[in-house]
């Protein structure tokens, strides 16, 4: 039924090009909130127990020294929709390869491929759930590291989870610094006013009804990586994803349109990075979402000349990691911390 809506000419072109940039990867007042706790919010080994009793797996790499077992830095990786926590693999061990005093944890992301509730994956009943998660989380490292610093690393949607649970968490939750890889901003569309209030209202009537990219799209796919074999890899894996509902995507929509909104009230160290041939987020609009960053707070920006949306997939990854370590090292003297 849906499908023959959507081939009727009410064709969400918005939700086809954020939802192929998010698939493919692996407030302007802050509010004070912490998340309505059920149970026992628990680190386990190889799980963890959010906020309302909802159990997540998720990935760790530590220094291999005991000598080093409480970093100065504990990155905390968001990763894309459709994507799972080992996506930060390659970061991870690039990071403890070349150096002892960092960290890095990474959950796997409510109604994604490793959800263990299987009816939920590809939909979100409200987003503030991904947010909660994140801050229940990164309570629960916290206490594992009191000394470290916390950063938050978001990779596509993942960049906007953690921009929006920026302005949902207290003070002491917020991360000393954030790093954010291929943004999803401000989705383009050329649909008249008409065509998009259709495909929201289709959301309210269906809000649970799911639909897969590839009709969406009429079997189209971008780019992205160099080589281009990502995808077909990723369509392969235990995590793919391949229908999503209505209400999560309409969702996702609405939370890449606020991203500026959201730029404004960050107070604390940011690094954007960006590839040039990145087709779901033009250069202008990353422009954009850079400048509206406050400028008191320390602003680093990185463009990869060539590179695509999948940037710690891509041909210039170990300069892309570089480029991380080199930034990481900007914040362990603790003079550039958030305001």
């Amino acid at each position: 039924m849906l499908n023959s809506f959507f081939k009727r000419g009410v064709s969400v072109k918005i939700l086809v090009t954020l939802a192929w940039g998010l698939l493919l990867s692996s407030c302007s007042t802050a509010i004070s909130f912490a998340p309505t706790v059920k149970g026992t919010p628990q680190l386990k080994k190889d799980h963890f127990i959010s906020y309302d009793d909802e159990r997540f797996g998720y990935r760790k790499w530590l220094p291999q020294s005991a000598e080093f077992r409480d970093p100065d830095l504990v990155i905390i990786g968001v990763h894309g929709i459709s994507g799972h926590a080992g996506d930060y693999e390659n970061l991870a061990k690039y990071l403890l390869g070349c150096r002892h005093d960092v960290a890095l944890y990474a959950a796997e992301t409510r109604g994604q491929g490793m959800d263990s509730k299987h009816k939920r994956r590809g939909d979100i009943r409200r987003v503030e759930q991904w947010y909660d998660d994140l801050l229940t989380f990164t309570k629960l490292v916290r206490q594992e590291h009191p000394k470290s610093k916390i950063i938050w690393f978001g990779e596509s949607m993942g960049s906007l989870i953690i921009m929006h649970a920026y302005q949902r968490a207290q003070h002491e939750l917020r991360p000393y610094a954030m790093a954010i890889s291929s943004p999803i901003i401000e989705v383009d569309s050329e649909l008249p006013w008409w065509k998009l209030a259709a495909a929201k209202c289709a959301a309210v009537f269906f809000p649970g009804a799911k639909i897969s990219l590839e009709s969406l799209s009429d079997g189209r796919r971008p780019v992205v990586t160099k080589k281009d074999q990502h995808e077909q890899q990723a369509a392969k894996n235990a995590w793919y994803i391949r229908r999503y509902t209505l209400r999560l995507l309409v969702k996702l929509g609405d939370m890449a349109q606020s991203m500026d909104e959201m730029a404004s009230a960050v107070s604390c160290p940011v690094l954007v990075m960006h590839g040039d041939k990145d087709v779901f987020t033009q250069q202008d609009k990353v422009n954009d979402f850079c400048n509206h960053f406050d400028p008191l707070i320390s602003k680093t920006r990185h463009d990869y000349t060539g590179s695509y949306h999948l940037l710690m997939y891509d041909h210039q990854k170990d300069k892309i990691f570089a480029d991380i370590s080199t930034w990481l090292n900007q914040h362990l003297d603790g003079n550039n911390g958030g305001k």
